[in-house]
């Protein structure tokens, strides 16, 4: 679903769901050169060779399907909220929301607006184009979220999200307006999210970064590789692209290279979360225990304040049958976070075994409540339907 929010000065964006594989997210603004060591991106390490980066992509580039779509019933002259909705509108009218969200859709502009289908980032990239070639004001806006701390693996999975905002859009009595379009039902908490305006660059190596998590999921390591370097070379501020190549190394066996890599991310964002946490694995697999205590110390700071990490301890709890620690760790997360359906369904599973029937009769209700409240989620089969408010 496309979700547009109108937005004035300090009030806080609706956002899109898109998972960015292992990975946090930080500020893309570059103050000055950024150095960084060569060879932990030139693959002689896991190849025994130079491994050419892979090509750079046009994200951005209007195909003649799109300029035909542009002009000029939307790039005439208008304000610039008027070419706005004519905009959506053509979109909405020409079928382009119609198809279904596709997670693993990370495509360009041109050939998202071609298969009418996407995932956030191809969405996001379709329409900053196309808005920009109808003279509009077009940013990515990066949203950074709650971690999901996987207990097992000892890794922080961060889902970002990432969508647009159209600046400097005249509405009537308003100054200094600006429009957030959304292109998914999943929205954080505002109070959990950090919004961040990012270059076109960061947005590029994300794209770069998920093409690489595509790859690795399929086995291909070189050509995972080489988009992992592709990314850190369109944007080395970009700590999602280093994070992901420090578990890459980390997953075959280089701890030391994955540890210098999780480094350069920390001197992007000293306290990143994501890096943190990988840098303890790294640390504890080459037997250097305090050195890695002493950066989860830093690690569990975070920890106790996430409610997902509270909730993995209850579902490993669960798994393990001891129900008593399921029920603190679950409450945990609960205070922490109390509108989560997920939470209120291991309540009542938990106090059902505990025979609290009381309990979890009322977490089933809430279970139900809070689910209900994203049941609309299903309408993403059925293609995206904007709306905007």
């Amino acid at each position: 679903m496309a979700i547009l929010r109108r937005h004035f000065p300090g009030r806080s964006a609706s956002v899109l769901a898109c998972a960015f594989v292992l990975s946090a997210c930080v500020s893309s603004q570059n103050h000055g050169p950024f150095t960084y060591d060569p060879a932990l991106i030139d693959g002689t390490t896991l190849f025994g060779r130079d491994v050419p980066a892979a090509e750079p992509i046009s994200l951005l580039d209007l195909s003649p399907e799109m300029e035909d779509f542009l002009a000029p019933r939307i790039t005439s002259p208008a304000l610039g909220y008027t070419r706005f909705r004519r905009l959506l509108r053509e979109l909405i009218d020409g079928g382009h929301f119609a198809n279904m969200y596709v997670a693993s859709g990370t495509y360009t502009a041109a050939e998202t607006f071609h298969k009418g289908s996407g995932n956030c980032l191809g969405y996001t990239n379709m329409f900053i184009a196309l808005a920009r070639g109808a003279g509009l004001k077009a940013r990515f806006q990066l949203v950074d979220t709650h971690p999901i701390w996987d207990v097992t693996q000892g890794y922080l999975i961060r889902n970002n999200h990432i969508n647009v905002v159209i600046e400097d859009v005249a509405l009537p009595g308003m100054r200094d307006s600006h429009i957030t379009i959304d292109f998914n039902l999943v929205q954080p908490d505002p109070d959990d999210s950090e919004y961040q305006l990012v270059s076109d660059d960061f947005a590029a190596a994300l794209y770069y970064a998920n093409i690489a998590v595509d790859h690795l999921r399929e086995n291909d390591l070189e050509r995972s590789f080489a988009y992992m370097k592709r990314a850190i070379l369109t944007d080395a501020q970009n700590p999602i692209a280093w994070n992901n190549l420090a578990i890459l190394y980390s997953r075959y066996g280089h701890p030391e290279v994955a540890e210098a890599v999780y480094r350069t991310a920390l001197r992007i964002k000293r306290n990143d979360k994501s890096a943190l946490s990988g840098l303890v694995v790294a640390l504890e697999a080459q037997g250097r225990m305090e050195e890695a205590l002493e950066v989860s110390r830093r690690v569990r700071y975070y920890q106790l304040r996430n409610p997902y990490y509270h909730y993995a301890l209850a579902e490993q709890a669960f798994r393990n049958e001891d129900y008593a620690l399921a029920m603190v760790s679950i409450e945990e997360a609960i205070d922490l976070r109390g509108k989560d359906a997920r939470f209120f369904a291991l309540r009542a599973e938990t106090a059902s075994i505990l025979g609290d029937a009381d309990l979890a009769a009322r977490s089933a209700r809430l279970a139900a409540k809070y689910a209900d409240r994203g049941s609309d989620r299903q309408t993403r089969d059925q293609g995206i339907s904007p709306q905007y408010y």
